[in-house]
């Protein structure tokens, strides 16, 4: 195949879950020309993955979307995303092979199917891997590894640093106020005191990086200004251009701390270590939309389990959090410290 079109065009939060299928999709086959169908919101960061050739656009108009995915001449395509939109972009377009999840009714209009349900104790960024092995496999080719850092910016990581004010031997712990659209908001005393107590508990020198958004700034001021009277030395992230610069510039950090799951997915990329705080479910949200980093470089924290308490993320031991947060920080960077 020449060229393959993937379909992912919801979420920046979904696409960056895609990253590891993508990168899946382009290893195996290097010599392709690997495409995406993808929000106009997500535009930018599509074209910085380093695994997507050519960007299509969603910009709402149907009918010109299935003409410019015809005029490509695709070898095969990919639904990520199953709608029944997805499959009128492609019915013109005559593709030899589109593959599709076996997911609500649409998959009956296609002729190849696969399952997309990751198993239990695995991440939901499996399910777009495993169509993309189901792909590779029905058309011949070897399936790779996924590997990490699955965006490989070493080389820009001095100049991130500086960006986030770095001096000498200290480390950067990122924190992001705010809350993911699963959770409650983690107070920011809490958050706060937690990272205090972090800062005492680790045997390493640490700066504090507050990441934000938005409305997200009174959060980062607040804690900010309880970090600055515990004489903890904070920052908080000037704002970038684009998100693809924003998580471009997560190379330099050495943990990301949040209780959103879009930026540790975004830290994740870089393979960062990352604390994430989840709602308590017996779904166990932690597990599902854990980090895009290594097992071994992943922390999460939730409330009680139960309707009445997994919501409320008070109810963290926060004490506990910052207690493991510090010795992962100390054996992970054991070899930086110094006696």
């Amino acid at each position: 195949m020449k060229r393959v079109l993937f379909l992912r065009y919801d979420k920046i939060g979904d696409f960056t879950l895609s990253w590891p299928a993508l990168s899946l999709l382009k290893k195996a086959m290097p010599e392709a020309s690997i495409e995406v169908l993808v929000s106009p919101v997500t535009k930018a960061f599509a074209l910085a993955c380093p695994y997507v050739d050519h960007v299509i656009i969603d910009d709402g108009d149907d009918q010109g979307i299935s003409e410019r995915i015809k005029e490509r001449e695709y070898d095969g395509a990919i639904v990520s995303l199953s709608e029944f939109r997805g499959y009128k972009f492609l019915k013109p377009a005559n593709i030899p092979f589109v593959l599709a999840p076996k997911h609500n009714w649409y998959q009956y209009l296609y002729k190849h199917r696969a399952d997309h349900q990751y198993k239990k104790g695995e991440g939901c960024w499996r399910g777009a891997c495993m169509l993309v092995e189901s792909f590779l496999a029905q058309n011949g080719y070897d399936i790779p590894e996924v590997t990490r850092p699955l965006w490989n910016v070493q080389q820009q990581k001095p100049k991130w640093q500086q960006y986030y004010h770095q001096q000498s031997d200290e480390k950067l712990i990122f924190a992001h106020p705010g809350t993911g659209g699963s959770s409650g908001g983690v107070p920011v005393d809490s958050f706060a005191r937690m990272l205090i107590d972090i800062d005492k508990q680790t045997k390493l020198n640490c700066r504090f990086v507050l990441t934000y958004s938005g409305e997200e700034e009174r959060l980062a001021q607040q804690m900010h200004d309880l970090l600055v009277a515990s004489n903890i030395k904070v920052v908080m992230a000037k704002p970038l251009s684009s998100l693809a610069e924003f998580a471009e510039s997560l190379v330099a950090a050495d943990m990301f701390i949040a209780g959103s799951t879009g930026p540790l997915h975004l830290a994740g990329l870089h393979n960062v270590p990352t604390v994430g705080f989840y709602a308590g479910r017996r779904s166990a949200p932690e597990v599902r939309w854990q980090s895009l980093s290594a097992d071994a470089r992943r922390l999460a924290f939730t409330p009680p389990i139960g309707k009445k308490t997994g919501r409320n993320m008070a109810l963290v031991n926060f004490d506990i959090a910052a207690a493991e947060t510090a010795q992962f920080l100390n054996t992970f960077y054991a070899d930086d410290i110094s006696e």
